[in-house]
């Protein structure tokens, strides 16, 4: 994709300084030290993995931009690519549009504090989602098989075929879900999401009410869903209708506390991260993406 895309930058006369990423969390280093260099955009060329890295070099642990003149460009080529389908980014052109048109939208960021596989608490910034219980399980079997499963074998069938094997182990918990001010509710699950963009999971549109801009948080949740209730819901899945189902409700929030009598996976945009207990908060308009005209 990268290919295809460099030299009709050049012909823009738009200069690029490249660098190819080797280990995780590398990204972030490179975002943070080319914003410190005054660069006025940072392009992230993957899926959500790797812009989450980027996100979290260009936002400061306070959450602020470290140069707030700069943009992020996302050239979406990754297994999921989610956030892009909710910034009108779904093809190379598109990206092409947005650098050359230099409009930039402010967009939300949220905060997590999770606990991390070592047992440490830590916090991270995402763009697009987090999932906890069998969405996570569902992602870390994605990447596990990154390596395994042809390229041909898209990002959607992936995360479809990945959520079936992790019904395995489904099972539901105790957990306790405070929104804002309210009173926390109890509920059995083992499926929850909270999403600033529509879509996860490879174009699986779980929050399709979600807006980028909107200051919230859209909080899906599942209590005593069974396993059968997942498999008759994943084609729903695709177009929203699973919130149609009595056992799922949308509620949004700025902030959502979420804990669990036994520890839930948690995934941020994608990628496996670490356990419940978590806390998310909405940072209102705290990044600038580059997009084409009238996105």
């Amino acid at each position: 994709m990268w290919a295809k895309v460099r030299p009709e930058l050049a012909r823009l006369g738009i200069e690029v300084t490249e660098h190819l990423t080797t280990r995780a969390g590398q990204a972030t280093e490179i975002t943070r030290r080319a914003l410190n260099r005054e660069f006025n955009c940072v392009v992230a060329v993957g899926g959500d993995g790797t812009l989450n890295e980027v996100v979290n070099g260009y936002l400061n642990e306070a959450g602020q931009a470290v140069n707030s003149s700069a943009t992020l460009g996302l050239l979406p080529s990754g297994t999921g690519s989610d956030f892009g389908r909710s910034l009108g980014l779904r093809t190379y052109r598109d990206f092409i549009r947005a650098v050359a048109a230099s409009s930039t939208r402010w967009v939300d960021v949220v905060r997590v504090v999770f606990r991390h596989k070592d047992g440490s608490i830590c916090s991270r910034f995402f763009s697009n989602a987090a999932t906890f219980g069998l969405g996570a399980d569902a992602a870390a079997l994605v990447n596990q098989w990154r390596e395994v499963l042809p390229r041909w074998v898209g990002g959607r069938l992936r995360y479809m075929a990945a959520a079936v094997c992790a019904l395995e182990r489904h099972r539901n918990v105790p957990v306790a879900v405070k929104l804002d001010a309210e009173p926390a509710l109890e509920i059995n699950s083992n499926l929850l999401v909270i999403a600033n963009g529509r879509f996860t999971g490879g174009g699986m549109m779980l929050a399709p009410n979600a807006r980028l801009d909107d200051g919230l948080l859209d909080v899906i949740l599942t209590d005593r869903i069974t396993r059968c209730d997942v498999l008759r819901e994943l084609p729903r899945i695709q177009r929203g209708g699973h919130l149609k189902n009595p056992k799922v409700t949308e509620s949004r929030a700025r902030e959502v506390w979420i804990s669990s009598g036994k520890s839930l996976a948690v995934a941020i945009d994608g990628e496996l991260a670490g356990y419940t207990p978590a806390h998310l908060s909405i940072l209102p308009s705290a990044v600038g993406f580059a997009v084409p005209e009238h996105s």
